[in-house]
């Protein structure tokens, strides 16, 4: 495999922000005990599943603008985008592969959702990787690849 290409598709700091301040304002709308439409609700649902995020809602500068470094750990905003697109997945059951293993893991195996949820963001998280490493689209036929082999486990 050749060196990884110049990204240029890397998303601007107003497109970051931008994303960012629709997680912000679901988040606040939900303390504030505000209607949410079905975005914000899947949203708020995500968000509450991890508390270790609950301090980056407390100062809206800080939760637009800062920047993690990759030995911090997973980037908490890409953390909860992917476990929001994993949600989108399962109810589109697209791909098939993740809603499968999905009940694999909690209606045969009795393993928690969340545990679950965080096996198939692992792929997940290793497709958006290689995809912006080389700057290309996201693999969706080796990430559908990936979950069958979890299946097959």
């Amino acid at each position: 495999m050749s060196a990884p290409e110049s990204n240029n598709n890397q998303p601007s700091r107003e497109q970051l922000r931008a994303h960012r301040q629709v997680f912000w304002d679901a988040w606040q709308k939900a303390q504030a005990d505000l209607p949410l439409n079905a975005l914000e609700v899947r949203i708020v649902r995500v968000i509450a599943m991890h508390p270790e995020y609950h301090h980056f809602f407390l100062d809206m500068e800080d939760f637009l603008d800062r920047d993690f470094q990759v030995d911090d750990g997973m980037n908490p905003y890409l953390h909860l985008s992917l476990h929001l697109a994993i949600e989108e997945q399962l109810a589109t059951k697209h791909p098939p592969e993740a809603a499968r293993l999905m009940e694999l893991y909690v209606v045969e195996q009795k393993k928690d959702r969340h545990d679950a949820l965080h096996a198939i963001l692992e792929v997940l998280a290793e497709t958006v990787y290689t995809s912006q490493r080389y700057g290309k689209e996201p693999d969706v036929i080796a990430y559908a690849a990936q979950l069958r082999v979890l299946l097959q486990a």
